[in-house]
């Protein structure tokens, strides 16, 4: 861009410094200014012209001026004015350049026409990349378009915005800033452009979230303190209050921490310190609050359904965890154990110092008992809890010293009373010669993930038995085997059962699944994978209770299935109840209509037998015909003598 013609230089440019009418050359100025004063560059040089007098060159919509400053032979004070000009033309820009704080200049539609150095420091953005574009560019977009509506609404209102704004820098990262926004206005008070100036608060940020942090969490462990503690326990009892759930609060205290302390010295006991929060970090799931209230004492704070049967597991876990031995600095080790005292809310409490306070008596119970060990505010809970961990224990161990067997309930044919096949059905026998109720240890297992290897261990010997079977040509169809909802989802299950039949050399026709209701609920892709490779293999299908859980018609016709099995609920009152007999009918109607067998649980009596012959149903299993049996009884019973015999219900 040339200078404009001499002639043509606005009054409003006009300085008493510049006089024309003298020839000798004096230095030449460039002062590149954007409007409102703030300069952006200063370059000095030398030059001569022709003829004197001063040029003016407007750049932008008088976003920027260019000042071309010719002086000739000026006068002493005419020069000390002009070198006080540019002196404060200079600490201007100085002031622009060195500024901490983001500058940018727009013009009225937000393009960018200047930005300091900080901004580019601050934005990750050169200069070069952001002349000419629009500052949405560095919208973040956690405001919504009303907050950039109000934004301009102000500034077009009053020529002036400032609050926070959240923008985003050129890595990706978002940012709060504090910006003010002011409109730069012309002589005749016309907007020409916006500055903007703005302050990184990212630093304020973090400093002020290290302050909150460190006023709610334990400088030596870095667990939530008491404070977080109870605030998070009166949140609880708030949503328990309002939702009606329960939760459980945990008193740990260490139990050989003060030997340590006293004879090691307390570096090494903060040292301890900070291995036992690690170590009990990993027991705990994401919705509980393990927190450090002082000394030895740590807190733990159960939120979400917490039972008396799953406080119990959680306080075993913490103390297994801490019955290890902790490895020194100098490679000797300490044992230090742990009493743990439970209280459950809204039971024995609904404010947070009750609850701390008999979490507080019930670990003292527990000291008093020997220590390392747990107790409830409440006796009768702390045995029901003994009570359950013992038998997890026990199953467990009869686990490892197989004291689990198989008995087998025929299935029968309702016509003939001929066998047509067995449900294999697990029994727990103790040492002592006990049988435990499957009522007992089966939820247990269910809760515990013990299930799957009894699970397993079920099926290969109910598969190993039936092949026996089969290989002596004895005359029984299949072996029904219960599925669990635990065992169903294992990733590798089809794997496990091709593993289990090649095994055992069972043919996959005589094995029969049965799996809940609430299973194909679920709704979910590899159900119907798992099931239909099942059906591939050859194995049968059935639903275990229906009618007991989310029984629907699109799942039947869904699924590949073989059999419904009527629950015993039906049954029982199938002989006095008019809407269970309507259930009943209604359901082998049903089974009939899709081509499935239907067989009914828990048939007792000639009554119950003869109302589902007339309705249609085939099969039966129950004590009218035989109670679960041994392999051996079953084979004496049902199996030898059963090719052209009969057999009797035993009533």
């Amino acid at each position: 861009m040339s200078p404009a013609p001499k002639s043509s230089a606005p009054a409003c440019c006009a300085n008493p410094l510049l006089r024309p009418g003298h020839r000798q050359a004096w230095p030449l100025v460039l002062l590149y200014l954007c409007a409102g004063g703030a300069l952006l560059a200063v370059l000095q040089g030398a030059a001569g012209l022709s003829d004197g007098g001063a040029a003016v060159l407007v750049l932008g919509s008088s976003a920027a001026v260019l000042y071309l400053l010719l002086y000739r032979s000026g006068t002493p004070r005419e020069l000390a004015a002009c070198r006080d000009y540019v002196h404060r033309l200079n600490l201007a820009s100085a002031v622009f350049s060195a500024a901490r704080e983001g500058i940018v200049v727009t013009d009225l539609e937000g393009r960018v026409e200047a930005v300091n150095p900080a901004f580019c420091q601050i934005t990750g953005y050169g200069e070069a990349e952001l002349q000419g574009f629009n500052l949405r560019l560095l919208k973040s977009g956690r405001q919504d378009g009303a907050f950039y509506r109000q934004l301009w609404r102000d500034l077009l209102e009053s020529g002036h915005w400032q609050g926070e704004i959240w923008n985003r820098r050129k890595n990706g990262e978002t940012y709060p800033q504090w910006l003010t926004i002011s409109t730069v206005r012309d002589e005749a008070h016309q907007p020409v452009s916006y500055v903007g100036v703005f302050l990184d608060l990212s630093p304020i940020r973090r400093s002020e979230q290290k302050l909150l942090h460190l006023a709610h969490h334990d400088p030596l462990t870095d667990l939530p303190n008491r404070t977080l503690f109870l605030a998070r326990l009166e949140h609880a009892l708030s949503l328990s209050a309002r939702e009606g759930g329960s939760g459980a609060v945990l008193f740990l205290d260490l139990d050989r921490f003060k030997d340590v302390n006293d004879s090691l010295g307390h570096p090494t006991g903060d040292r301890l310190l900070c291995a036992v929060a690690e170590r009990l970090r990993p027991c705990l799931r994401e919705s509980d609050t393990l927190a450090r209230l002082g000394g030895d004492e740590f807190l733990l704070l159960l939120e979400t359904a917490a039972t008396p049967e799953r406080a119990a597991v959680v306080a075993e876990k913490l103390l297994e965890q801490l019955a290890a031995p902790f490895p020194l600095d100098d490679r000797s080790e300490v044992y230090v154990g742990a009493s743990i005292g439970i209280c459950l809310y809204p039971a024995d409490g609904d404010n947070a110092t009750t609850l701390i306070q008999h979490a507080d008596s019930a670990l003292y119970q527990a000291k008093a008992a020997g220590r390392h060990t747990f107790r409830f505010y409440s006796e009768v809970q702390t045995r029901q809890a003994d009570a359950r961990l013992a038998l997890e224990a026990a199953l467990r161990r009869g686990l490892e010293k197989e004291e689990f067997l198989l008995y087998y309930q025929p299935q029968v044919d309702l016509r003939t009373a001929s066998l047509e096949g067995v449900e294999a059905l697990v029994r727990w026998r103790l040492p002592g010669g006990e049988l435990v109720p499957p009522a007992r240890f089966i939820p247990l297992a269910e809760e515990t993930g013990l299930i799957l290897p009894l699970g397993e261990w079920v099926l290969r010997q109910a598969c190993r038995q039936m092949q026996q079977w089969v290989a002596r040509g004895l005359p029984i169809r299949r072996v029904a085997v219960n599925l669990s909802s635990r065992q169903f989802r294992q990733a590798d299950l089809l794997q496990r059962i091709n593993a289990i039949l090649a095994e055992t050399g069972l043919a996959p026709r005589y094995l029969e699944l049965e799996i809940t209701e609430s299973l194909l609920m679920d709704n979910s892709a590899q159900v119907d994978a798992k099931l239909e490779a099942l059906e591939a293999m050859g194995i049968r299908l059935a639903i275990d209770d229906f009618g007991t859980g989310y029984s629907s018609l699109s799942y039947l016709k869904r699924f590949p299935l073989h059999t419904l099995k009527l629950d015993r609920s039906f049954i029982r009152d199938i002989a006095d109840d008019p809407v269970s007999s309507n259930i009943v009918a209604s359901i082998i109607e049903l089974g009939q209509h899709l081509d499935m067998d239907i067989l009914a649980e828990g048939v007792e009596t000639d009554q119950q037998r003869g109302i589902l012959l007339q309705n249609g149903c085939r099969t039966c299993q129950g004590y009218l015909f035989s109670h679960p049996l041994p392999a051996e009884e079953l084979e004496a019973r049902w199996l030898r003598a059963a090719a052209g015999h009969e057999a009797r219900p035993c009533n």
